[in-house]
């Protein structure tokens, strides 16, 4: 695509609006893009750093002011170039656009939120708030899946879980349906983590097809108004931005010294189980390793039997943590200074690939 008469933001969203009434009347028609053809893609993203500092961290051959606070980027991965545009209007929360094939966009987008201290992260959707995506609209499909092979080791998942990779699809007419059954059965429910959630939204006469994942990433495949994609973006940001300033507000540990003594400002974050740890031990081996998707690193000291603690530092930003874990629960404290995406990559994490049952509540 030749973004030359890119020139405003007014200019990208009129291609944007161009793209998904295209890409709706080729579904519709023929049941299939032509070739070439690609959705339109949208990205959140958690940010602690700077556009500048960006550009410092990751290979861009090529950048653009566009307009203000919007930057086209020319992104080099494996030797090919993917064009994105960067909006960071919203210093907290950036948005990226790209109309690159989706698994390609993945992957470049993977790249620029796991590098280490790189201070980007996703945003880390808990099921509860993916519930709330379904009520935005008609719910007309829904991905579900248990990744436990993605956090812990073949040994760990034959010993203590009954699935290691589970997944499902569906849409259509009866998918609510379908969710619903498997939702309700006893011994599947702790296994059904929401990947995806697809809606059709219809707001004073417009409409939009939207499907969102877990992490924040959208694919619009069509409608007739790009303003109703930008509004569901934005009001899903919201949620998550609301959820997050409580984290921070409410959660992270501040100590004051007083007359009589040290006073603490703050509550840590207790994660309940309802998929009880066997072993916390191995447990804990598992999840400290720094790797995706987790990206936490730790020293583990036993406290009691099945009682355990973890110090360590998380590679987002390098911000210190400490957890408790018994075989019913977390407990996470951070720092003053912590980012509360660490609380939400770890809850939403643990749902996805260990106990889709788990909750977490949060102070108002």
């Amino acid at each position: 695509m030749s973004t030359s008469s890119i020139q405003s933001r007014r200019d990208l969203f009129d291609v944007f609006q161009h793209t998904i009434e295209g890409t709706y009347d080729e579904l519709v028609e023929e049941q299939e893009l032509q070739p070439g053809q690609t959705m339109l893609k949208t990205f959140l993203i958690e940010s602690n750093v700077t556009p500048e500092e960006l550009h410092e961290r990751v290979d861009i051959t090529e950048a653009r002011e566009v307009d203000f606070d919007l930057q086209e980027l020319i992104i080099q991965r494996n030797a090919s170039k993917y064009t994105f545009f960067l909006d960071h209007e919203d210093s907290r929360f950036w948005t990226l656009y790209t109309l690159e094939e989706s698994e390609d966009a993945k992957k470049v987008v993977q790249d620029m939120v796991s590098g280490v201290r790189n201070g980007l992260d996703y945003t880390w959707m808990p099921i509860e708030q993916q519930r709330e995506v379904m009520d935005m609209g008609e719910f007309r499909d829904v991905g579900v899946s248990y990744d436990a092979d993605d956090v812990f080791s073949e040994d760990y998942i034959d010993e203590r879980l009954d699935f290691g990779d589970l997944s499902v699809r569906s849409s259509g007419r009866g998918t609510g349906t379908l969710f619903d059954i498997l939702d309700s059965h006893d011994e599947l429910s702790s296994f059904l983590s929401l990947s995806s959630v697809g809606i059709k939204r219809n707001v004073n006469g417009s409409f939009i097809l939207e499907r969102v994942t877990h992490n924040g990433r959208f694919t619009t495949s069509g409608g007739d108004s790009i303003q109703l994609h930008l509004d569901t973006v934005a009001e899903i940001k919201e949620r998550y931005a609301t959820l997050l300033r409580k984290i921070e507000e409410n959660h992270r540990l501040s100590y004051e010294s007083q007359e009589h003594g040290t006073e603490m400002d703050g509550t840590p974050l207790v994660i309940e189980l309802d998929n009880e740890i066997e072993d916390v031990r191995q447990f804990i081996e598992n999840i400290i390793t720094a790797k995706n998707p987790l990206r936490l690193w730790g020293a583990k000291t036993k406290l009691d039997d099945q009682y355990w603690k973890i110090k360590g530092v998380d590679l987002h930003n390098n911000d210190k943590y400490t957890i408790e874990i018994c075989p019913k629960w977390l407990r996470l404290y951070l720092g003053d200074e912590a980012c509360g995406n660490t609380a939400l990559r770890i809850y939403s994490n643990l749902q996805r690939h260990y106990d889709s049952n788990a909750t977490m509540e949060v102070e108002e």
